[in-house]
């Protein structure tokens, strides 16, 4: 059996086993999501995407409506992994309790569940945590960012926490508790059984196999007792990991001879290098019933020593300072009021309209990191109102919804001088006509045109003279594009106070993004859709 090995990776240690054994890794958790992956094609992926999705959509929130998905997005990482994210199914829990001092006082606690669903390589990776406190919820894209499919199981030249199909990239922290199990068998003899359980982060057994097994045999009887013979009993250093092994012989009760092996390391509670370990192997294990065992003595400890003394850290180099960036958040999602932001950009409110306005405006600047509010909506003012000088006021009894419709790293800011208008086209047909994005397809991103001519498809167009202060702006298509505006020095044109502060001279215009007038994200645009009054984009 053991003329021929192979080397297994199980967490961040490999172990040889018998090149015939069938191995499984099973319950993969690390930072508390439950990880399992499997072999799927990426039709079959996509369509349990939408199917999930759908389901999710189906399930009513936790006040009845309709909201119990409250964000959806997509991902793409640079292992090559794509998918969806989903935050939903809130759950909230409030009432009062007693706080120690003779009174009482309210308490609301509320959790969420975060899922992902990612593909790459033939390998579907799912992610989930139940009920995880909000303040957490960025912590799974940044999770997804750092998995890498690895469907052949092979050994990573780079170091992480290896699973089945897919392994962790580091930085990983001890509090994130990474943990995995290894379960094997040998066709040739199938009464053999071997285990080896991974669990960084856990706080140490107060006592270690030896004396637990101590105490659980003064618990037997003397002729329970008379039926175990101890083979091995004492410390024992593998790998440079300092563990405790016990190995007996057991009589069981129907005169089957069977072998029982362990060896454990406590660990350590905040060194994923110096985990809690165990591997189990015995034999004599049957359907329904102990068989003798498929080894002599002599056999089975040496099948034992074989493979427990090949245990060893893949890799004991951390990656020092390394930071794992979380996947760029797309145009279209949504994110609820109490959620910290995902994305710094202008995001659409989902309350108000028919007439009920949003306090700061439908569309309002949203750094990340910030807490998304709680949309004050303003209902149109009564005569009565009106007489008094009040204007009503009233929140939602469901979170607000946000949807981001662009995305910036510094919020749009006002030209320091008016910048020129685009013209009208000389007739209104061409521009009136509502032409959406998709029918302008045949007009791509980075297409130029120059002032004076009419503007091939709405969107956002930078001005590409040096200096100029137009930056990007929005127009809409079939307005002339106007010329570039520049800021004039002082003193250029006399001292005079009336001396213009700006002139304006043609230039070319590059198209950086197609957007129809009602999703472009400009807040400062005319209703006309002639882009007039346009900011340009500060960037970063």
């Amino acid at each position: 059996m053991t003329d021929k090995m192979k080397t297994v990776c199980v967490g961040r240690f490999l172990i040889d086993v018998p090149e015939e054994a069938e191995i499984e890794l099973r319950q993969a958790r690390v930072d508390g999501f439950e990880i399992a992956s499997f072999n799927e094609t990426e039709e079959e992926f996509q369509e349990r995407v939408a199917d999930r999705e759908a389901q999710i959509k189906a399930k009513p929130d936790y006040l009845g409506g309709n909201k119990n998905m409250e964000s959806a997005r997509e991902v793409k990482t640079d292992s090559g992994l794509f998918g969806k994210i989903f935050i939903h199914s809130r759950k909230v829990q409030e009432g009062t309790q007693g706080n120690g001092l003779g009174g009482v006082e309210r308490y609301r606690h509320e959790g969420i569940t975060t899922e992902a669903l990612v593909h790459g390589d033939g390998v579907s990776i799912d992610l989930s945590y139940e009920n995880r406190a909000l303040k957490w919820v960025e912590d799974l894209p940044r999770m997804v960012n750092q998995l890498v499919a690895n469907p052949d199981n092979r050994i990573p030249t780079e170091p992480g926490f290896c699973m089945d199909r897919v392994y962790v990239r580091d930085p990983l922290r001890a509090d994130q508790r990474e943990q995995i199990m290894m379960f094997g068998r040998l066709p040739s003899h199938p009464d053999i059984e071997f285990m080896f359980i991974v669990a960084a982060g856990v706080k140490p057994e107060p006592q270690g196999v030896l004396a637990r097994n101590q105490a659980a045999d003064e618990a037997l009887s003397m002729a329970e007792r008379m039926r175990i013979t101890r083979l091995r009993e004492a410390p024992r250093e593998i790998g440079g990991l300092a563990g405790e092994e016990l190995a007996e012989l057991v009589v069981e009760e129907n005169e089957a001879r069977g072998h029982s092996f362990w060896w454990e390391v406590s660990g350590t509670e905040d060194n994923i290098f110096v985990p809690h370990v165990v591997f189990r192997m015995s034999t004599g294990n049957g359907n329904r019933k102990p068989v003798p065992s498929s080894l002599s003595d002599g056999a089975a400890l040496g099948l034992w020593d074989k493979i427990s003394s090949s245990i060893r850290l893949r890799s004991t180099e951390p990656v020092a300072n390394e930071q794992v960036e979380v996947p760029t958040t797309p145009l279209g999602t949504y994110a609820s009021a109490g959620e910290r932001c995902p994305e710094s950009g202008w995001w659409l409110c989902g309350d108000g309209g028919d007439g009920i306005g949003v306090h700061g405006g439908q569309r309002q600047y949203m750094k990340k990191g910030e807490l998304m509010p709680q949309a004050l909506l303003l209902p149109r003012q009564t005569l009565w109102d009106k007489l008094r000088g009040l204007q009503p006021s009233f929140e939602s009894k469901n979170r607000t919804f946000w949807k981001l419709v662009d995305k910036r790293l510094q919020k749009r800011l006002p030209p320091p001088l008016p910048l020129a208008l685009p013209v009208p086209p000389a007739t209104t047909s061409f521009a009136s006509r509502g032409v959406g994005v998709s029918e302008q397809s045949h007009v791509c991103v980075g297409s130029f045109a120059v002032t004076g001519v009419p503007c091939p498809a709405s969107g956002w167009w930078r001005c590409e003279q040096s200096h100029a202060l137009d930056g990007t702006r929005w127009f809409a298509q079939g307005v002339l594009l106007p010329p570039a505006t520049f800021a004039v020095s002082p003193g250029v044109f006399g001292g005079s106070t009336k001396a213009p502060k700006s002139i304006q001279r043609r230039g070319q215009w590059r198209l950086v993004r197609l957007a129809d007038a009602s999703a472009q994200g400009n807040p400062d645009s005319q209703a006309s859709g002639l882009g007039t009054n346009s900011s340009p984009i500060r960037e970063a």
